[in-house]
C-alpha cells in the first residue's frame, strides 16, 4: 500500500472508532431522564396514544425547565438512606424475633421482608444518577 492509502485508512478507522465510542457514551442525571422521556414519547406517538403523548410532553417540558443534576443526586441519596434504614430496622426486628424464639412462620416472614429490603437497597445503589 502507498503511504497516502495507509494514512487515509488510519484516518477512517479513527473516525469510525470515535463515532462508535461516542454512541456508547452513557447518559447520566437529567440528560438520561430526558432521553428516557423522549424514548417513551416516541413510542407513545408511534402507538397513537394521545393522552400519554400529552403527559409525556408535559413531563419533558418540566424536565427541561426544572431538572437539576444536583437535586436528582440529593433525592436519590435520600432514597438510599431510607432504604438502608428499612434494612437496619427489619434486621433488628428479625434478630429480636429470633432471640425471643418467636414462631418459625413469623421469623420466615421477617427473613423474606429483609431480603426484599436488601434487594431494593441494592437496586437503588446500582442506579446512581
Amino acid at each position: 500500500m502507498h503511504r497516502s492509502s495507509i494514512t487515509a485508512l488510519t484516518l477512517l478507522l479513527a473516525i469510525a472508532a470515535s463515532g462508535s465510542a461516542h454512541a456508547e457514551t452513557k447518559l447520566a442525571g437529567c440528560a438520561a431522564k430526558r432521553e428516557s422521556i423522549r424514548a417513551e414519547l416516541h413510542d407513545a406517538q408511534k402507538m397513537g396514544l394521545t393522552d400519554k403523548v400529552a403527559g409525556l410532553t408535559r413531563a419533558l417540558d418540566e424536565s427541561n425547565a426544572n431538572c437539576r443534576d444536583d437535586a436528582l443526586v440529593r433525592r436519590h441519596n435520600e432514597k438510599i438512606v431510607k432504604a438502608q434504614a428499612k434494612v437496619n430496622q427489619t434486621d433488628r426486628s428479625l434478630r429480636l424475633a429470633q432471640e425471643a424464639n418467636k414462631e418459625p412462620k413469623k421469623i420466615a416472614k421477617l427473613e423474606g421482608k429483609l431480603e426484599k429490603a436488601k434487594a431494593e437497597l441494592a437496586e437503588l445503589q446500582a442506579k446512581q444518577p
